[in-house]
């Protein structure tokens, strides 16, 4: 995949927002308070926004790898195909599929 993102990892970086910055400081974007949000939530936010960006990597690059395996393949071919298709389906839409 063609990495067009800022590089991971981000951060959070609290300003009058709060702001997702790359490694070098960068501000990505920033989530605020809205009159719905408190500080609290807004700031699970970025947290959450962030953590996503940051594993996306490597759980894409596990589960890629659990899809191949051949006594994981075997098992949930036999066992829960369903399971397979959900997992095939999370790489494609990690891929942006």
């Amino acid at each position: 995949m063609t990495q067009r993102h800022t590089p991971t990892p981000w951060d959070i970086a609290a300003h009058m927002t709060y702001t997702i910055a790359d490694a070098q400081g960068r501000v990505i974007a920033s989530t605020r308070t809205l009159s719905f949000l408190n500080t609290e939530e807004a700031i699970s936010n970025a947290r959450f926004i962030v953590q996503a960006v940051n594993a996306h990597e490597a759980l894409l690059a596990a589960l890629q790898v659990l899809v191949v395996t051949p006594h994981i393949l075997y098992y949930l071919e036999a066992n829960d195909p369903m399971a397979l298709e959900q997992a095939r389906a999370a790489i494609a839409k990690a891929k942006g599929g």
